[in-house]
């Protein structure tokens, strides 16, 4: 049986930051090669500033300036990036963020957008502008909003950061539900280790200086599973024993 095309292919030589004022020149990744398959779960990981959220932005397209080559798979269309801040506008209600990245704001578009809030439990903050909202149900906003597309490849970078540990819990519960009603193509960036092992089918560890891939280890892991802490403590121990 023929395998599918990957979704993601890339193919990093060298990213460099150049010398700024007092900073001398500093090459962040070298010689980094990751393909990901189409429909998987993917979490880079590793030590903070080790250039996990560059990669990332070098995959969607926003960094540009580095030495290699990112392509997709010819079935990949729609992308979304959830930001590490939700980046809602707050001119704009909840509904109103959410329709802003559908081509247009007839009914069908307003009906995908009452489902998704519906999922993220927003219906009834529809109307709400941003300010009203706590920092979590923003997370949920800009959730809604990367998943109103559907898209087929989901980037994010660290987007529960800064919640305290049951809003955090909550959302990547409802991430999961999220993936496997439609299990788009995720790359997923965060320094927390259980939650790299709650989500992910396939963990990336960048270690190093420059940052290189030092793990790239499958994590076969039930829905139910990954909202059971023990099983991802245990799993936690076992991926990162040696880390």
């Amino acid at each position: 049986m023929k395998r599918s095309e990957p979704a993601i292919r890339v193919s990093i030589a060298r990213k460099v930051f150049p010398a700024i004022a007092d900073r001398p020149q500093h090459v962040v990744l070298d010689g980094v090669e990751l393909t990901v398959e189409r429909g998987s779960f993917v979490v880079l990981t590793g030590p903070s500033g080790c250039g996990k959220s560059t990669m990332l932005n070098i995959v969607a397209g926003l960094d540009d300036d580095y030495q290699g080559t990112v392509s997709f798979g010819k079935d990949t269309g729609k992308l979304s990036f959830m930001f590490q801040t939700p980046r809602l506008l707050p001119w704009r209600t909840v509904e109103e963020n959410v329709l802003l990245v559908l081509d247009d704001d007839g009914p069908d578009a307003k009906a995908r957008v009452a489902a998704i809030l519906s999922r993220v439990g927003l219906s009834e903050a529809a109307n709400a502008y941003p300010e009203r909202l706590s920092v979590g149900m923003q997370r949920r906003a800009a959730l809604a909003r990367a998943f109103v597309i559907e898209p087929d490849v989901l980037l994010m970078d660290e987007p529960f950061v800064s919640l305290d540990d049951p809003s955090a819990d909550s959302l990547r519960a409802l991430l999961i539900e999220l993936w496997n009603r439609r299990p788009t193509t995720v790359l997923f960036v965060t320094h927390d280790r259980i939650e790299a092992v709650m989500l992910a089918t396939r963990l990336i560890r960048l270690g190093g200086n420059p940052a290189s891939i030092v793990q790239d280890s499958g994590v076969d892991l039930s829905p139910d599973e990954r909202l059971d802490r023990e099983k991802v403590l245990a799993w936690r121990g076992r991926l990162f024993e040696n880390a």
